[in-house]
């Protein structure tokens, strides 16, 4: 095998890359939760995917998720209760390819997977350059979703097509696959983790192409969503009012600043704990609140206030299903604890309801993947970094279900992720896909 033949490749052809990537931005392949009514979903992004793979001999599988189909996992992550009404699934299919290796049953085969949905991008007349546009300026391209994850789902087609184009596929297998709705919940990849394990499909290792800003990342938590309702008693905001007890109001919205200041101080013991810390996430796991809803005329006290929060767990944290029971029970007796330290939250506790959990992953640093990996990318940028994400990716679901070591690795800094004027470098995501073309040379030519 030339390694050198493929990523001389891969930078002949980055105008083809470049131009491959913008036309999946230019789709618009917005999920339909954030779509509202402009109708835009992930097909046509999956059909300019498609039409990349084909005539590359790679076996090619496409399939609409099937909520039917991944009902036994109902109580685990990955299946959408929260969202469940809001999303049609039809037409909107996953994509699975293998390009069969030389010989598979002796060498070890890698997994290449991504997600085609973005988040929507509705602030238009905040962005430097349209959204949707794929503009590039300065030798950096503008878009949304080029960093979460277009950027690396497009290197890891391109890596593909290098190693065929140029006469070098791997001795073991390379798999490769585009999931839908990452964006709410995380369902396309647990379809996609199904049907690799009920199709008995024996992987060794895989690349989540997430933004890491081509550090490996080889952890992300697990992300809980919830509601608090506070519940007040409304009145006249203008009219003097008596104490609660005496027939007054109640302001729901002054009960959820003290609970939110109470998070604050939960947060900041959780910041203390070396449960709710990892030596390769930069901040502890935490409680944030990400939208307040209250009130319902200006005149009016506030019968209700209600919090939506997210919490990160780490993988340490959770049980054999990737739920984090242990840390939602913690939050619950946090709760009823404030509660009972005020009057009114006493007799009126606040209703605690979970909305969504999605999984979480960890590959240790001396996993053979792994350490062939830092050699790997080291060849194409000597500053190779492990760190991990803070965010949750997809990668549990492969660990858990067909029993796939996955690490995160991609071009871009996650901090511009579901950011107003998202970019990323055209030479990142270049080096992207070269570091994703020579770990494919390199494990898939190790034997089993």
């Amino acid at each position: 095998m030339e390694k050198q033949q493929v990523l001389n490749y891969i930078e002949l052809h980055e105008e083809e890359l470049i131009t491959f990537l913008q036309e999946m931005i230019q789709s618009r392949p917005v999920n339909p939760v954030y779509a509202k009514e402009h109708g835009y979903n992930e097909a046509v992004c999956e059909k300019i995917i498609l039409q990349k793979l084909e005539g590359l001999g790679l076996e090619i599988y496409t399939f609409d998720v099937d909520l039917q189909e991944l009902e036994p996992y109902r109580e685990k992550p990955g299946f959408i209760t929260g969202y469940t009404d809001l999303i049609d699934f039809r037409g909107r299919p996953n994509i699975v390819a293998k390009l069969p290796g030389t010989d598979p049953e002796h060498y070890k085969s890698i997994l290449l997977i991504g997600h085609c949905d973005v988040v929507a991008a509705d602030d238009l007349e905040e962005w430097e350059y349209p959204p949707f546009d794929g503009t590039i300026a300065d030798g950096v391209l503008h878009g949304r979703g080029v960093v979460d994850m277009l950027g690396g789902l497009a290197g890891m087609v391109m890596a593909i097509k290098a190693l065929e184009e140029t006469g070098n596929r791997p001795k073991g297998d390379v798999w490769f696959a585009s999931a839908v709705c990452e964006e709410s919940g995380g369902t396309g990849c647990l379809a996609i983790a199904d049907w690799l394990k009920k199709n008995e499909a024996h992987i060794d290792a895989g690349i989540m192409g997430e933004p890491t800003d081509l550090e490996i990342s080889l952890l992300c938590r697990n992300i809980q969503w919830g509601d608090i309702t506070i519940y007040g008693k409304t009145g006249h905001l203008e009219v003097w009012q008596p104490h609660w007890s005496q027939g007054g109001v109640v302001d729901a919205i002054e009960k959820a600043r003290y609970v939110m200041d109470q998070i604050d101080n939960l947060n900041k013991e959780w910041a203390l704990r070396p449960d709710k810390n990892h030596p390769l996430l930069k901040e502890s796991c935490q409680v944030k609140v990400a939208m307040i809803e209250g009130g319902h005329h200006r005149s009016s006290f506030p019968a209700t206030c209600k919090l939506s929060y997210n919490i990160q767990v780490l993988p340490h944290e959770t049980n054999e299903d990737g739920l984090g029971v242990n840390t939602r029970k913690e939050f619950e007796e946090f709760m009823h604890r404030i509660s009972q330290a005020d009057d009114w939250l006493r007799e009126n506790p606040p209703k605690v309801e979970w909305v969504c959990e999605a999984d979480c992953s960890e590959v240790p640093a001396d996993h053979p993947f792994v350490v062939q990996f830092i050699k790997s990318t080291s060849e194409i940028r000597k500053e190779t970094i492990l760190n991990g994400s803070g965010f949750h990716t997809d990668t549990g679901w492969l660990m858990r279900v067909p029993g796939i070591p996955v690490v995160n690795y991609g071009p871009g800094n996650p901090a511009l992720a579901h950011r107003t004027n998202e970019k990323c470098k055209v030479k990142d995501i270049v080096t992207c896909c070269k570091g994703v073309a020579n770990i494919c040379c390199d494990w898939c030519n190790t034997p089993k």
